[in-house]
């Protein structure tokens, strides 16, 4: 498989289903030489360009209602919703350990899709010194607006790469890839509403104007990209996956139950559309 890119969506919890079909891809050895993430999709990444089949199960299902992982109560006093510390430290390191070592021994290139909070651009990430750096930058790339800090990284503040690049296709384009397989965490038809709480971002990111302004056009920057999107399917150029209903899975979701079927939805759906995808990546 060659000029072949991976295109994985955001969305926090959303991200389970992404999993599923990730895992699905595993047991089906299909195998992309170029992978690129945003938010969450980047922390998916990461566990499959590392060979873990199930890793991704077992940070998103099994740890979802962990005190640690997302808490209310935190995100009033530290301005933290999510524990970040514990996923992208006590988890990687102790409880579900990444194979760093499987990571660098496999030949795909994976790039990281973050956004500098000054200038509100995307920034990429194709290469890490250790396992530290890695989460390093895929922690930035998650640290969604409002809810986690920024983080500062080679003189940059960066946060979550689905702000400036939520599906970051021209990434894999810039990059020399003729085709795009692109696994999207929203429903068919979805379309993303304008903010609605503007004088708020305003207010706490009034030091980072590039930041707020790349928050109040992102609606109609995203909903570009999906029409940009559906033109290259058209053209043979993209193979688009996504939930066909909308999902019952929310952001910031906990429930076991949920999560679980979600992700089952995900590998189902692979299977079924595995030969038209053959196809088209072959």
């Amino acid at each position: 498989m060659q000029q072949v890119g991976l295109i994985l969506e955001g969305g926090a919890m959303r991200g389970v289903y992404t999993a599923g079909i990730l895992d699905y891809f595993h047991d089906k050895k299909i195998r992309f030489p170029y992978v690129v993430g945003a938010s969450v999709g980047a922390c998916v990444a990461t566990s499959y360009v590392a060979n873990q089949r199930g890793r991704n199960y077992k940070v998103f299902v099994d740890y979802s209602s962990h005190p640690e992982y997302l808490s209310f109560k935190r995100l009033l006093t530290k301005r933290s919703l999510f524990g970040m510390d514990f996923i992208f430290d006590t988890l990687p390191n102790q409880l579900v350990p990444y194979d760093y070592e499987a990571f660098l021994k496999n030949h795909s290139k994976l790039v990281i899709a973050t956004t500098d909070i000054h200038t509100g651009k995307p920034v990429y990430y194709d290469s890490f010194n250790s396992k530290d750096e890695l989460f390093k930058i895929v922690r930035a790339s998650s640290s969604l607006p409002f809810v986690s800090k920024s983080v500062l990284h080679q003189g940059l503040e960066l946060m979550d790469g689905g702000v400036s690049d939520p599906i970051p296709i021209n990434a894999s384009i810039q990059d020399g890839n003729k085709k795009h397989v692109v696994i999207l965490t929203r429903n068919q038809g979805y379309k993303k509403k304008r903010l609605k709480f503007n004088r708020i971002v305003k207010h706490t990111y009034k030091k980072y104007p590039g930041l707020v302004s790349t928050l109040e056009g992102r609606h109609e920057a995203y909903n570009q990209t999906i029409n940009t999107l559906k033109q290259m399917e058209k053209n043979g150029e993209v193979f688009i996956i996504q939930p066909e209903k909308s999902i019952k899975v929310s952001r910031v979701e906990r429930n076991k139950e949920k999560l679980h079927a979600l992700y089952m939805e995900g590998y189902k759906q692979a299977n079924q559309i595995s030969e038209a995808l053959i196809k088209f990546i072959n």
